[in-house]
């Protein structure tokens, strides 16, 4: 078998398929096209997060606190600690407790902490500090259709 990177996900309508060759390509290229794969799990892992869970809740508190905030290391430290504290932690706790049932305590705790993932993320995003990978495929977007998602 080749080198290949292979992402393929179909959901109802939904089909995303992308493959590359890496030896085929510099590796920028394979950088960026990682970077666009992300993308599409991000998005994918956001919408199931929301199928699973209402995270209105969460993302009221994330625009309550970054609200009125500037970029500075001051609002970014505020957020982190603000956002691994008390009351987003009682928060998630909350959303997840229904769940106690249906999942041991581990899988809670992975899922309380993709949702104080999805808290930071968004906060950040409200900010305008890109801090994940995949926040270059905005910036590719813009200007190279090779990037643009495909319906």
């Amino acid at each position: 078998m080749e080198n290949t990177i292979q992402f393929i996900a179909k959901d109802g309508d939904k089909v995303v398929i992308k493959k590359l060759k890496p030896d085929e390509h510099h590796p920028i290229d394979v950088v960026f096209f990682l970077s666009s794969t992300l993308d599409s799990m991000y998005n994918w892992i956001e919408n199931y997060l929301k199928k699973a869970i209402d995270l209105e809740p969460i993302e009221k508190a994330v625009n309550d606190i970054v609200e009125g905030k500037r970029l500075s290391k001051n609002a970014v430290a505020e957020i982190v600690i603000t956002v691994n504290g008390p009351k987003i932690n009682k928060l998630i706790n909350q959303l997840t407790e229904p769940l106690a049932e249906t999942y041991q305590k581990k899988e809670l705790n992975a899922l309380q902490t993709l949702l104080k993932a999805y808290a930071l993320r968004k906060a950040f995003e409200k900010l305008g500090l890109k801090v994940d990978y995949n926040a270059a495929v905005g910036e590719l977007r813009k200007g190279l259709k090779r990037y643009a998602p495909r319906k």
